[in-house]
């Protein structure tokens, strides 16, 4: 060897064992520390630097090692740093593990920064020995193997607080996930060993944080050292071994059993308790520690927010952020993705009950969990391409999302299965996009439909106990004794209990509302109603013709289940209400596939899924409603689908919710008849009289019959009891029982009479449109005689003998303005004043007589009802009809004998125009109509009966004539 050579060897050698005295520096120490100190330095002295690299590494470890076994505890009354409260400062303040990690961290920041100089004294060899020797006992620390000396459980403690507190170099973490999880260096339990105990210390800091305790920097920073670890790659574009390690952790998936319910696999998983942190109150436990003093908040219904609550949604908005942050390493590793899904559709699935109507809160997790939930959900889905999405994903075998149990769009359980059994072959893909989006789907359906009902539940609960607190006071102002303690008492109770569901509510108000949320979700339901019209005609023009969609829906768009239509226009109904500025600043695609898929809702089977559609449109309001009315592909049958779902929802709905549905079409058509192109067709419509438009007006009539019916019985009932009332010494002393009686009869009069006095006042003024602008339907027998018929029975019950039975005391907190009422029936009359109408006013057997009308007229001029105007033309008509009525009695007398052939089986008077029946019956085709305009069958078999089964009897009609012509010529 060179002489030279030999000389820089020694020089090396010299300078790798100066560097690593240096490491083990004296000075300043303490005298009962120096020989510690010492005893490595002689040792760095000993070493022999020609040897393989891994031999030094080993004899600078074993150096290091008796170093950290010599660690002394240290002054406990030194503690600096953050204080957690799951982390005890006695454990980690001062012990000997502290001044382990602590030497161990600094030591390998020396060799790493030595490493990166271009110019060290150093060589790379001793560096990378001791910075390898370092990872090595620290990984023996925390593998327990040194616990005799250093407990692996507090160096854990240590390293956590250290990790917490941002003071552990980035360096130094990558190197140690690199270092034991290389197979060269470590064995293959290192990782494991390593990082679970500090996953566990993580977790179980997580768990001892409160929302209401204003925990959150904590919570913030354990997500931060979640998402550091989680994060970190091997090589630049290689996995994230901390990612695989966590999801492979026995505890990330339970197995769910029957007895692991949803919130219990929820807690029991691993991440469970990082989406539990939040504004907890649930039914089952109100929370009733926030929203103090701002009860009546819970009262407001325009979408607005107070100050406390904005704060909870600045601090959830960081919050989510994070936790999106620490799934996203999980989602997007290959390692890991797939028990990330699982993990994801587990808490899905476990959770399932949260779609029922009614189910046990002990059961499922709670509202602030799931809504943390899918928040992460949504940002998952902000960046997916739909045009990518393989739209079969749910019906593959093995599929992460369970629907077998869903109602479908328009199949039954049958059909959905043979549906499915197409694809029995498919293997399932793991396209993490497809996956994530349809995952969640199903996360919002346990997320806003269980919120929305609950707000709307809540509301009126809370209404009602408003109510009650009014009524007990009211009852305190005359109680003396005994009876005002018990009703101070119960006020009490009722106060409580109206502060603790207010803010309950507030709570619910707070997960439903909150901006950021909201945003997230509207941008992802634009894309699932996307999704979905993609089913019926992929990439669909919304500027283009009707053409594009097919006459029937496709098999795809049938089997999808109905939620993924439903889940939507919950979102909408909530979003026009508490979200207005977000919905206006959007795009408006939302409104257009709306409009589209109601002018197409054939396609759709459940006629209560069309309604809530229907309630979805009639919300939309100025400007937005402008992309309702002017989108060139549904003009044409907009107005035609309002009015034949109008009718169609009698034969398939509830009876109660028609009158909502019906409630919202008038109100469409209200905001359509300023639109030149609308009541133009509109008037079309009822120039031609089809069969759809005079169906339409009929179920007007029907509801406006029956809804007139309904308040002014109310009215007669409260009148009754308001009468006996008044009689106070009778009242007095009735029967106690029987007061209770007439009171709850009371009660219930009125609230019918509130209920349904504005629906009957809105049936009328569409039946006035009607007439106003389109009266022909009103010429045909089926309609006109009805119309006549109901006009004349609520204009004498108004102005009959009877009408004294309607008076009641604050008839105005019912909405009841009985002038106001006569007002609309005369103007109906009006503006029908043409000759059919008035033979069919004057027809009508029930009610019409001319004195009835004269009374009529005498007092509408004596309580000045009606302008002079309106007056003189009601007496015009009076007087027509009233001809009319003469010339009637004349045709009974002139047809006193008609043969029974020429008769209506059903009404029996002579026919004007039979038909025949299949059943081979004939009938008047005025009296045959208006059966079938309600009831569609054969009213002597029941067997189903449509307009053209109805057979003009041509020959029976002229016999019929002829019969007419020969007795008026008899006559003369």
């Amino acid at each position: 060897m060179d002489t030279n050579d030999v000389s820089m060897t020694d020089v090396t050698d010299e300078s790798n064992k100066e560097f690593l005295t240096s490491l083990f520096d004296c000075e300043e120490k303490p005298d009962e520390k120096m020989l510690r100190y010492a005893d490595s330095i002689i040792d760095v002295q000993k070493l022999m630097f020609d040897v393989s690299p891994e031999t030094l590494q080993s004899n600078i470890a074993e150096i290091i090692t008796k170093f950290v076994l010599l660690s002394e505890e240290g002054s406990k009354t030194t503690a600096s740093g953050h204080s957690y409260n799951f982390i005890e400062s006695s454990d980690v303040v001062g012990c000997r593990e502290e001044d382990a990690i602590e030497f161990l961290l600094a030591t390998f920041i020396r060799c790493n920064h030595e490493l990166g100089k271009t110019d060290s004294h150093y060589s790379k060899k001793c560096l990378e020995a001791a910075k390898k020797a370092v990872l090595s006992v620290f990984i023996m620390i925390q593998r327990g193997y040194l616990d005799d000396h250093v407990r692996s459980e507090q160096a854990s403690l240590v390293f956590v607080k250290r990790l917490l507190e941002d003071t552990v170099a980035f360096s130094f973490i990558k190197s140690l996930v690199e270092y034991a999880a290389s197979p060269e260096d470590c064995d293959e339990d290192a990782l494991s060993d390593v990082f679970n105990p500090i996953f566990g210390i993580l977790r179980s800091g997580v768990i001892c944080q409160h929302f209401e305790l204003n925990n959150d920097e904590v919570v913030q920073q354990i997500l931060r050292v979640m998402n550091l670890l989680l994060s970190i790659r091997v090589d630049t574009n290689g996995p994230r071994p901390l990612s695989n390690l966590l999801v492979n952790r026995e505890d990330f998936l339970p197995v769910p059993s029957e007895k692991i319910k949803g919130r219990e696999f929820g807690l029991m998983s691993y991440l469970g308790p990082f989406f539990e942190y939040g504004l907890e109150s649930s039914a089952r436990r109100p929370n009733n520690r926030v929203f103090i003093g701002v009860e009546e908040d819970a009262r407001k219904a325009d979408g607005s927010v107070n100050i406390e609550q904005k704060q909870y949604f600045n601090r959830m908005s960081t919050i989510r952020s994070l936790l999106h942050q620490v799934m996203f390493p999980l989602a997007v590793d290959q390692a890991s993705r797939n028990n990330t899904l699982k993990w994801i559709a587990t808490i899905i699935s476990s959770n399932s009950d949260r779609t029922r109507t009614q189910y046990d809160p002990a059961d499922v997790v709670c509202d602030h969990f799931m809504s943390n939930f899918l928040s992460v959900m949504y940002r998952f889905s902000e960046k997916i391409d739909i045009s990518k999405i393989i739209m079969e994903y749910p019906f593959l075998p093995g599929s992460l999302v369970d629907i077998s149990k869903e109602t479908r769009i328009k199949m039954d359980e049958s059909s959905a299965l043979a549906f499915a059994a197409q694809f029995a072959d498919r293997p399932v893909d793991y396209h993490f996009s497809t996956v994530c989006f349809f995952l969640t789907i199903a996360a919002q359906q346990l997320v806003i439909p269980p919120l929305m009902t609950q707000i709307s539940d809540y509301s009126r609960h809370i209404k009602e106990l408003k109510n009650k607190v009014a009524a007990t006071k009211e009852k305190l102002k005359t109680a003396v004794g005994t009876e005002r303690k018990e009703l101070e008492q119960k006020l009490a109770q009722q106060e409580e209990h109206w502060r603790l569901m207010s803010r309950h509510l507030l709570c619910c108000k707070t997960q439903g509302q909150d901006p950021a949320l909201m945003s997230s979700a509207l941008d992802f339901v634009n894309k699932q109603m996307k999704l979905v019209m993609n089913a019926l005609c992929d990439n669909l023009n919304l500027m283009g013709d009707d053409s594009q969609l097919p006459a029937e829906p496709t098999p795809m768009f049938c089997a999808y289940p109905q939620n993924y239509i439903e889940d939507v226009l919950d979102f909408y109904i909530f979003a026009i209400y508490n979200g207005g500025k977000l919905l206006v600043e959007s795009n408006t695609e939302w409104i257009q596939r709306l409009t589209v898929m109601f002018t197409h809702y054939h396609y759709v089977k459940s006629p209560f899924l069309i309604a809530k559609l229907v309630r979805v449109l009639t919300a939309i309001q100025p400007p937005l409603w402008f992309n309702v009315v002017s989108l060139r592909m549904s003009q044409e049958k907009l107005l035609l689908c309002m009015i034949r779902f109008y009718s169609d929802f009698e034969d398939n709905g509830d009876f109660y919710e028609k009158f909502n549905v019906r409630g919202n079409i008038q109100h469409m058509l209200e905001k359509m008849s300023d639109d030149v192109f609308y009541k133009t067709k509109f008037m079309e419509m009822a120039r031609e009289c089809g069969s759809e438009f005079i169906r339409f007006v009929n179920m007007v009539i029907n509801d406006a019959t029956w809804c007139i019916d309904e308040s002014l019985s109310g009215l007669k009932s409260i009148h009754d009891v308001e009468k006996k009332m008044a009689n106070r010494e009778e009242w007095e002393r009735t029967d106690q029982e029987a007061r209770n009686q007439d009171l709850g009869v009371y009660d219930e009069a009125k609230r019918k009479v509130s209920g349904w006095l504005g629906t009957a006042k809105n049936n009328l003024g569409l039946l006035l449109s009607i007439t106003d602008n389109s009266p022909e339907p009103f010429r045909t027998p089926a309609l006109g005689e009805r119309l006549a018929a109901m006009l004349n029975h609520n204009l004498s019950q108004l102005m009959g003998n009877k009408c004294a039975e309607l008076k009641v005391h604050n008839p105005s907190s019912y909405g009841w303005q009985p002038r106001e009422f006569v007002i609309q029936l005369i103007s109906i009359y009006l503006g029908l004043n043409v000759p059919a109408f008035v033979k069919y006013i004057a027809y009508d057997e029930r009610t019409y007589s001319p004195d009835f009308f004269k009374n009529v007229i005498e007092k509408m001029r004596n309580k000045n009802i009606l302008g002079v105007s309106q007056l003189e033309r009601f007496v015009h008509l009076a007087e027509d009809v009233q001809k009319e009525y003469a010339s009637k009695a004349e045709l009974e007398e002139e047809y006193d004998d008609v043969p029974e052939e020429f008769k209506d089986p059903i009404m029996d008077a002579i026919m004007v125009d039979p038909v025949k029946l299949p059943s081979g019956h004939v009938m008047d085709r005025a009296v045959i109509e208006r059966h079938l305009l309600s009831t569609p069958n054969n009213p002597f078999n029941r067997a189903p009966l449509v307009h053209s089964e109805l057979v003009p009897d041509d020959e029976l009609k002229s016999r019929i004539q002829a019969w007419i012509v020969q007795k008026r010529n008899s006559k003369k």
